[in-house]
């Protein structure tokens, strides 16, 4: 009976499901650990992998398929000779995290709820030693033929690919470490795969030289040729480039090639970000037929070019890359008391990593769209489930936050002169915890709750809120000429921090696309360094009247005439220092409202002035950082942001503080929400009646082809409010409603409502994310 419900209000709701006659289009990866097949009895195995998740895969039109980790290291891959009876080396010993048996959200105060962790991991079991069967790459071969076989014999999915992914660690989870690393120390820099290596000559067999490596040879040519030669050999379909081959600063955007930020030097830039390019074009040209497919660091987007050098708009343009995964282990990283103490202090590792969570994996997605947006290269999101290895399982602790990130990152919307460009796909990982696949329920809340959501995504024809501006002038200019200066170009992290309190972000452009798109309110990456035609595109939305926002350091990341329209100048010309208290100059009206007089801040310095109509919201030491301008018509926000204690000279990303830690204080946060919300109400478009800081709430709200609107919104963080109560609660003005009265439904929870006021009440329990449908008024 229940099964029949769940099917009745997909068809009812959304008309689609998770049946084969049903056309997704998309494409769908799944990620799973070659510890979890039976060596002696590969066809048991592959049986009973798809008569679980044959449902994840019936239906879907785009590219498809099954993604096996061998081992984590290169060395399966490095040390291939060539003989396909040759036994791959896999590294002995790796080690689990203990698993612990009570999970699912704790309660109470953060200090009540840290003692619940501490008594959670004090009871967990022991960490469990993973030793791989012997496999020879023949093994592996039948596996991937078997696999292939099963799918389109038994269960009718044609086009199944098979691939693996690659790691760039010498050793992974207490392995092992690699042979081939202990043989060639260069080819790796701080524990990473060193792009710019030379190899030393070698005689010993390789499967792509057969003679040995020759003297000087790339490292990146080494990488592809090796690939190519092993991947015709065993017929995989695809390669994922994993955790340190595109971006070495693996969680974090200050740990690249060259150390906490850029190389003062833009010669190193280019030579990394050169060879980055070339270990994508010789792993494709090795094997043409195989995807190649890469895989983000999980920070910002930006961080990528500016902290990890390399350039992956000019990659993807090249051609060589197929696909694009955007990570950041949303809530493992979010979800407190899920993660042990390990070699860490309780307190940092009750806070996991809060820079990772929902909304920041959302900015990150929206800046990579925009890189990616001209390029032929399918655009994914990771969903977590559990983990094969780690302890944390979001489907069952956090599910609904779960649900949001697939309904949220499938949603992620570039808008192009001719429309939304929405993500390809999804990558699920993983597949397996230990022997156990995920349970037959969870794989059905997976397929129904992924189709639903790209159907959705397919049929929407507006997108509300702010919208991101890419700014690639500026970011090339920097790139090219000062490398390691920072003028504020973080907009994904920035935009990332604003949507938490309920700045409804959820679509980005680029500067060129300008003049053949609309937002609500155009929020502009450092306008410097840029064309005439840019220019002149920014300066017509900045006089327009409309509400538009400028996020960048007044030295490097204003063009001078934006910035004498916005009515800010500096008497600095670096930013050479940081302050530490931010103040409201004892405002206590209307965005001030229960906000500090002042509050502990991390402001990378320079000495503003403000004029021509622009007045200060907060300042840091006597230094105006947030403005509003609506002098003569203009609708206009500036704000000189402030940076977080990680990403901080005098930081470390070793500390894992509560975000509010992180953040210094969220008032900075909180005000330029409220300003940009006020901003859109006087404009006439959604709002919400308040923001409270203690309170954060996400919203997104998005339009469909049939005139029926879609709202979301999340309770989604933690670090944030310390009580005991975790529920939030907002009310969302609706402009959009022309009825005295409509029914708005919850479409998640199936909850019936009917407003006349043209205000939507929203109420979320701890954890509890919402998905509201309007009928066409």
């Amino acid at each position: 009976m229940k099964k029949n419900l769940i099917i009745l209000f997909s068809i009812l709701f959304y008309s689609i499901g998770t049946n084969a006659k049903t056309p997704v289009a998309a494409d769908r990866w799944l990620e799973i650990d070659l510890y979890w097949f039976e060596h002696k009895d590969m066809q048991k195995s592959a049986n009973e992998f798809w008569q679980r998740y044959e449902p994840l895969m019936q239906g879907i039109d785009g590219w498809k398929g099954v993604i096996i980790n061998v081992g984590w290291i290169t060395d399966y891959l490095y040390e291939w000779q060539g003989d396909i009876n040759q036994e791959i080396k896999l590294p002995k010993n790796m080690k689990t995290w203990g698993s612990i048996k009570d999970q699912g959200q704790l309660a109470g105060t953060t200090p009540e709820r840290m003692d619940l962790w501490k008594d959670r991991f004090e009871k967990a079991d022991k960490p469990q030693s993973i030793n791989y069967e012997k496999w020879t790459y023949a093994d592996l071969k039948k596996l991937v033929t078997i696999l292939k076989k099963t799918a389109q014999n038994k269960y009718n999915l044609k086009d199944i690919k098979v691939g693996t992914f690659i790691t760039g660690g010498q050793s992974s989870y207490d392995g092992d470490k690699s042979s081939f690393s202990l043989r060639h120390a260069n080819s790796y820099r701080n524990g990473k795969p060193n792009m710019v290596a030379k190899l030393a000559a070698e005689s010993h067999k390789y499967g792509a030289f057969p003679e040995g490596i020759p003297e000087g040879t790339p490292l990146t040519e080494f990488f592809g040729k090796q690939w190519g030669s092993l991947s015709k050999a065993l017929n995989l379909d695809v390669i994922i480039l994993r955790d340190g081959f595109l971006g070495t600063g693996l969680y974090s955007r200050r740990k690249g090639p060259y150390g906490e930020t850029a190389p003062k030097d833009p010669k190193l830039v280019a030579e990394w970000s050169k060879a980055t390019a070339d270990l994508v074009k010789q792993t494709k040209i090795s094997n043409p037929k195989a995807l190649v497919i890469g895989y983000s660091n999980a920070a910002s987007a930006v961080g990528g070019w500016r902290a990890n050098c390399f350039d992956l708009e000019a990659i993807a343009k090249e051609g060589y890359l197929d696909g694009w995964i955007d990570q950041s282990w949303a809530g493992s990283w979010n979800e407190v008391g899920q993660r042990p103490a390990m070699n860490y202090v309780p307190e940092v590792r009750f806070w996991s990593s809060p820079l990772l969570v929902y909304s920041y994996m959302l900015g990150y997605m929206l800046s990579h769209s925009a890189m990616l947006a001209d390029t032929k290269v399918h655009h994914y999101f990771l969903t977590e489930t559990f983990d094969a290895w780690e302890t944390w399982d979001i489907i069952h602790n956090a599910r609904e936050r779960l649900r949001w990130g697939v309904w949220a990152y499938s949603h992620a919307a570039l808008k192009t002169p001719n429309g939304f460009k929405m993500p390809n796909g999804s990558y699920i990982s993983w597949g397996n915890r230990g022997k156990m696949l995920l349970p037959e329920e969870d794989v059905k809340f997976l397929a129904q709750t992924t189709n639903e959501a790209f159907a959705d995504a397919a049929a929407t024809k507006e997108v509300f809120g702010p919208t991101l501006v890419y700014n690639r002038s500026a970011m090339e200019w920097q790139s090219n000429n000062k490398p390691d200066e920072n003028i504020k170009e973080w907009i994904d992290e920035q935009a990332g921090t604003l949507m938490k309190w309920s700045a409804p972000i959820m679509s980005v452009t680029r500067l060129e696309y300008l003049p053949n798109v609309q937002s609500d309110l155009f929020i502009f990456q450092t306008p410097s360094h840029l064309n005439s035609s840019e220019k002149e595109n920014i300066i017509n939305v900045l006089k327009s009247g409309k509400p538009s926002m400028v996020i960048g350091s007044p030295v490097g990341g204003l063009d001078k005439d934006i910035a004498a329209i916005l009515g800010v100048s500096s008497s600095d010309t670096i930013i050479n220092s940081t302050k530490y208290i931010g103040t409201i100059n004892y405002k206590t009206e209307g965005i001030y409202a229960s906000i500090p007089n002042t509050f502990p801040i991390f402001q990378p310095f320079t000495q503003n002035k403000f004029s021509n109509g622009l007045e200060s919201i907060y300042s840091v030491s006597f230094s105006p950082a947030l403005g509003l301008n609506q002098k003569e018509g203009k609708n206009l926000i500036y704000w000189d942001a402030p940076e977080f204690f990680n990403n901080l000279p005098g930081g470390t990303d070793s500390y894992k503080g509560s975000l509010d830690q992180i953040m210094g204080s969220p008032v900075s946060y909180v005000l330029t929400a409220r300003l940009m919300n006020e901003t859109m109400k006087k404009s006439g478009f959604a709002y919400v009646d308040e923001i409270k800081q203690e309170q954060p709430v996400q919203l997104s709200m998005w339009k469909l082809n049939d005139g029926s609107f879609r709202i979301m919104a999340g309770n989604l963080e933690e670090g944030i409010n310390h009580t005991a109560n975790h529920t939030v609660q907002t009310t969302l003005n609706l402009p959009f409603i022309t009825n005295k009265a409509v029914e708005v439904s919850e479409l998640w929870n199936r909850a019936n409502t009917i407003i006349g006021n043209k205000k939507l009440e929203i109420n979320l329990t701890q954890a509890q994310t919402k998905l509201f449908k309007i009928e066409k008024p």
